[in-house]
């Protein structure tokens, strides 16, 4: 009896829990959206390679290095010495013979161990690590960059979906409103002050209320459908959609845009490149120990056991002037990362201006609107009391309703026109 209970509460919690919508709201599809990006994703690697390439450049300027090498060599010959002709793999001496020169070259082994130690390393790693720094610097800045326009792509899409979504509950309201006047209008027309068109009338209206209500339907379900695929969502259960109202943001801690932020890690990194290619002209000077067997005459090899040691030094002299033309390079770049700054500058700033111009003309158009809305409404309720006093045809109630129903729809789309701007305004001044 207790398990039938529990199974037939499980059903229950089913069947109520069937058709809700899990809510959800702006944040949760950026995050999302960052979280499942491949190119936030390849960013990250790139640190981690940055970072990789930092403790594989400690090795090679300053730690040791420890080498297996070996060596054997043998020098055949054709020999005839006592009047026999033969063929010895590794002569060590002959008088009369076809092959290399014993004298000039023989053979030998040569089996051990190198250790290198750098003495001079300390100045070539620290500005090598300054430029791999740098570059991850440059990694992170991508990173925050794309985040920023991940942010700006799914608010855009997501304002889209509202839109959709306020057409629907326009159009439900519509129908509400048409639903009282068709029970009006019938009782007009039983006590014979309006004619049975006019309900016809009203069931067109409503009609074409239902197909924009469908057309408004669908393109929410297109737009949630494109905000699914953008942020990497696979789940295709019903949600309901939180209402977002932007504000336009202002910077006050940082006043230079970020987006100028990679010209300045670009002119560093040319600057660090360059430092790199100077590291050449440094003298290089290591310490050697060698140990290990080499022999050329194989007989008692035990005894040829040894080591030595040592000093080798390099030092760029002259190179052809490679550097100077390196440093020309260099202040052509300078030169090019400067004009595409100012032009980041210059369109940065006219994005604003013209975002913030946009938005005042579309908050003058919002209030002309609304007015125009409240004179509609009173319109009605007038036509409303004329139609019922027999003074008014519904065909005139029907035309100011469809003027009203565009201004609603006029006036829906221009809110999200204005947050749109707003969401554009707040990425560019960023």
């Amino acid at each position: 009896m207790l398990r039938l209970f529990f199974t037939l509460g499980v059903i229950f919690c089913c069947f109520a829990g069937y058709g809700q919508k899990t809510a959800r709201n702006l944040s949760y599809y950026i995050e999302f959206a960052k979280t499942s990006s491949p190119l936030l994703h390849d960013y990250k690697g790139r640190i981690e390679i940055q970072q990789m390439e930092e403790q594989r450049l400690k090795a090679v300027y300053i730690r040791s290095k420890l080498e297996l090498n070996g060596e054997f060599l043998f020098v055949p010959i054709i020999s005839k010495d006592g009047g026999k002709t033969s063929f010895l793999w590794n002569a060590q001496n002959g008088t009369d013979y076809y092959g290399y020169d014993l004298g000039e070259s023989s053979g030998h082994l040569y089996a051990g161990f190198t250790w290198t130690q750098p003495l001079l390393g300390g100045g070539l790693y620290e500005a090598s690590r300054k430029q791999t720094e740098i570059q991850a610097a440059i990694q992170s800045n991508n990173m925050r960059l794309e985040k920023h326009q991940l942010e700006r792509t799914v608010t855009e899409q997501y304002l889209l979906c509202l839109l959709d979504k306020s057409l629907v509950g326009l159009a439900d309201s519509v129908r509400r409103v048409l639903q009282q006047q068709e029970l009006i209008v019938q009782e007009l027309v039983q006590d014979g002050i309006l004619r049975q068109s006019d309900l016809h009338l009203l069931a067109i209206e409503k009609a074409a209320n239902y197909d924009l209500k469908t057309a408004s339907w669908q393109s929410y379900c297109t737009h949630l459908s494109d905000l699914n695929i953008l942020c990497g969502i696979t789940d295709t259960a019903k949600v309901e959609l939180d209402a977002v109202c932007l504000f336009p943001e202002i910077k006050k801690n940082n006043p230079i845009s970020l987006f100028l932020e990679q010209y300045r890690l670009d002119s560093l990194n040319v600057a660090a490149n360059l430092r790199v290619f100077k590291l050449q002209y440094k003298p290089r000077l290591n310490l050697f120990v060698n140990g290990g067997l080499q022999v050329s005459n194989y007989t008692h090899v035990y005894r040829h056991l040894g080591w030595n040691a040592g000093l080798t030094l390099s030092w760029t002299i002259f190179d052809g002037r490679q550097k100077r033309w390196q440093e020309q390079q260099m202040q052509v770049q300078m030169r090019t990362i400067s004009a595409y700054k100012a032009h980041e500058r210059f369109q940065n700033e006219e994005h604003k201006k013209k975002c913030l111009s946009e938005m005042q003309l579309y908050g003058e158009r919002l209030n002309a609107l609304c007015g125009q809305l409240s004179e509609y409404d009173t319109v009605l309720v007038n036509y409303l009391k004329e139609i019922r006093a027999g003074q008014r045809s519904v065909v005139d109630y029907i035309t100011v309703l469809r003027n009203k129903i565009q201004a609603e729809r006029d006036y829906v789309t221009l809110q999200t026109n204005r947050q749109l701007l707003i969401a554009a305004y707040n990425y560019w001044n960023w």
